[in-house]
């Protein structure tokens, strides 16, 4: 078996995996302390102060699982606008109920590999592998914990959890493109927030 075969396949299990066992993340504990609904308006990033473009809840089986919020140098009300962005663009979340690593890891897998094509995919084999890698190494997410997703034109995408880089920079431009269409790509699973991540209010 080809090394790319190799990479492929593990891939494929790992995300066949998810759609399995994740027919909804795990139950939660209470948080003991309140979690802010709101996110802060600015953002620094790479030099430069980015606007919060739009933000609300990622809902799973009616259940929040974090607040998201979407920074861009300049608001966007729509996805072709933002997804075209030069950035930087930094995506912030902050759990709401606690998810184990492994289940935080795969759920990103199955969300890029089905907001992006086959041939998306293909150019992305590395750096999902390396995302994995990088999340094994931390602890389970907790209500409060923050994870930020930053992305610079020409030096790549950085995960940090709780200001801690997790795994390598990913020197692409694409892996931010994937991500970023989990919410905003033509096939999201939730429209309302979509809606919510290009400035629309509730």
């Amino acid at each position: 078996m080809t090394t790319s075969n190799y990479l492929m396949q593990t891939m494929r299990t790992a995300c066949i995996a998810l759609f399995l066992s994740l027919t909804v993340l795990p139950a939660a504990h209470a948080a003991k302390d309140p979690v802010p609904a709101t996110l802060e308006e600015t953002q620094q990033l790479d030099g430069q102060t980015l606007l919060l473009n739009g933000s609300g809840p990622h809902v799973i089986k009616r259940v929040k699982i974090f607040n998201i919020g979407i920074y861009t140098p300049k608001l966007r009300t729509t996805s072709q606008e933002l997804l075209a962005s030069t950035g930087p663009i930094r995506i912030k979340l902050v759990m709401l109920k606690e998810v184990e690593s492994e289940l935080m890891s795969r759920r990103f897998l199955a969300d890029i590999r089905s907001s992006t094509t086959k041939e998306e995919r293909n150019q992305l084999v590395y750096q999902l592998l390396a995302l994995g890698e990088g999340f094994a190494t931390i602890g389970d997410w907790k209500v409060g914990d923050v994870m930020t997703i930053d992305w610079t034109r020409g030096k790549g995408t950085v995960f940090r959890s709780n200001n801690k880089q997790i795994g390598e920079v990913l020197k692409d431009d694409l892996t931010m493109q994937a991500i970023l269409k989990i919410w905003l790509g033509e096939n999201v699973a939730d429209n309302k927030l979509k809606r919510l991540l290009l400035g629309d209010k509730e």
